[in-house]
């Protein structure tokens, strides 16, 4: 019987380290499972964590930036009891503290670039049946709700005409959450593709691949071909600004990345065209609005729209949450507090303030916020430069780490208009991205005091 796992691009790799090599499988098997089915995964994803905590718990310890959010922990806890709905707030806490315990078992699970390939694929993977039912949902009238056995609860539902109404959702309660997991894919698709063709042409120069058009019967490659045009359509019928944006934006930099001038004069003049039939001024804008479908510039200005209540948008939200963020500085109003604390003042129901910033400064205070900010921002500023000056070793493997930081950074985008955390799917996805850049840079690192660890592990790809 053929394991499954094997299909996936580079799964025969073995672990540098043979005693975290189970915990490294039940990743990968977890990884699959989780967008389909998130209460499945997340148990074989917890599974996975224990094991590496039980075989690395030395070395996981060691990590001095896992100190940080040892000490961050107790304040937390702290806050929460001071808010305004302690109840409300311990809830909360489990958007934090068990990625505290995640990201410290999985950077040190990540070791090398290899893993971050294989994850990109596994991002891939599961994503198709995610976009075929939320095509079925817009076009097909698709609906349904899979129930958990026995417990009063269910694993996903789907919405016909998606939710809210026209904007597809799929396996997902928003449209919103699948429009950042489905950015998320691109982004990892588009690396992916680049990474493929790049390691092709240097096979070729070589000379360890004779054929030139080899890589165009590669499956994985096929597969991304047909993966990104479907991912394009199911983002955009997601109707998310902020996801049409980092589409936009990925992709420049992915072809600046690869010096392909001619088409990021293509995509900067579809998007030039597009914002000028939004915002450019009469008469210039009527032309184009004649060219470009209502569907996109009326969504940008929000015009698709006209009669959204003005305590909904995001300017008031915002305003509201930074007058709570002045009110109680230090320790914030707790998690979870805006909803009620905004319904009381405008009497509508919104979980957050759709700014991540400006979620935790009003829930955890200023404090709390800097100090997640700057562990977060200590991890990319070291990515950065382990990407500037990549070992040589990995030199092949430089395009598919590339790729993480502008996943990463595609969320700090999204971000700005909305907090992903308190989705499950995409705040575990969020802190693997994460995840598996700190852990490259804990391995160069180490393998500075050790050269012939990063010799050994370059051997094993």
């Amino acid at each position: 019987m053929v394991n499954p796992i094997t299909l996936i691009p580079g799964a025969n790799w073995k672990h540098p380290n043979p005693r975290l090599q189970s915990a490294w499988d039940w990743a990968r098997v977890g990884f699959v499972i989780f967008p389909l089915l998130p209460s499945v995964g997340a148990v074989v994803i917890f599974t996975a964590l224990v094991k590496t905590w039980r075989q690395a718990g030395r070395e996981i310890i060691a990590h001095r930036l896992n100190w940080g959010l040892a000490l961050l922990t107790p304040w937390l806890i702290v806050v929460s009891i001071l808010g305004r709905y302690p109840g409300d707030a311990a809830l909360g806490l489990a958007n934090f503290l068990p990625f505290f315990g995640f990201f410290a078992a999985y950077s040190t699970l990540i070791q090398s670039p290899e893993q971050l390939r294989q994850l990109a694929w596994i991002f891939t993977l599961p994503c198709l049946p995610v976009m075929l039912f939320g095509l079925g949902q817009m076009f097909l009238g698709w609906g349904g709700i899979l129930p958990i056995p026995g417990v009063p609860a269910i694993i996903w539902e789907l919405h016909p005409g998606g939710e809210p109404m026209g904007r597809m959702s799929s396996l997902f309660a928003h449209a919103n959450p699948l429009a950042v997991y489905l950015q998320m894919v691109f982004i990892f698709a588009l690396g992916l593709l680049v990474d493929t063709y790049n390691r092709n042409i240097n096979a070729r120069k070589d000379n360890s691949i004779a054929a030139p058009n080899r890589i165009w019967k590669s499956p994985a490659f096929l597969w991304l071909l047909a993966l990104l045009p479907i991912s394009v359509l199911s983002l955009i019928l997601t109707s998310s600004r902020s996801a049409w944006s980092v589409m936009m934006l990925s992709s420049l930099v992915f072809t600046i990345y690869q010096s392909w001038y001619w088409i990021v004069g293509i995509v900067t003049a579809i998007a030039t065209v597009i914002l000028s039939a939004a915002y450019a001024p009469s008469p210039l804008k009527e032309p184009l609005r004649s060219i470009v479908p209502f569907y996109f510039w009326g969504r940008i200005t929000d015009d698709m729209y006209p009669n959204r209540p003005t305590e909904i948008t995001r300017v008031e939200l915002w305003k509201f949450a930074w007058k709570m963020t002045q009110s109680r500085p230090i320790t914030g109003w707790g998690l979870q507090s805006f909803g009620p604390l905004y319904q009381d003042y405008a009497h509508t129901w919104l979980g957050h303030p759709h700014n991540l910033l400006l979620t935790l400064s009003s829930n955890l205070g200023i404090p709390t916020t800097i100090g997640l900010f700057g562990l977060v921002g200590w991890i990319l500023v070291q990515g950065t430069l382990l990407f500037l000056n990549f070992p040589i070793q990995w030199r092949s493997e430089q395009t598919i780490f590339f790729t993480y930081l502008v996943a990463f950074a595609g969320l700090i985008i999204t971000n700005i208009a909305d907090a992903t955390f308190v989705e499950l799917r995409l705040n575990t996805h969020a802190w693997l991205i994460l995840s598996s850049i700190c852990g490259l840079v804990y391995s160069t690192r180490s393998s500075l005091d050790d050269p012939d660890r990063l010799v050994a592990k370059d051997s094993l790809n």
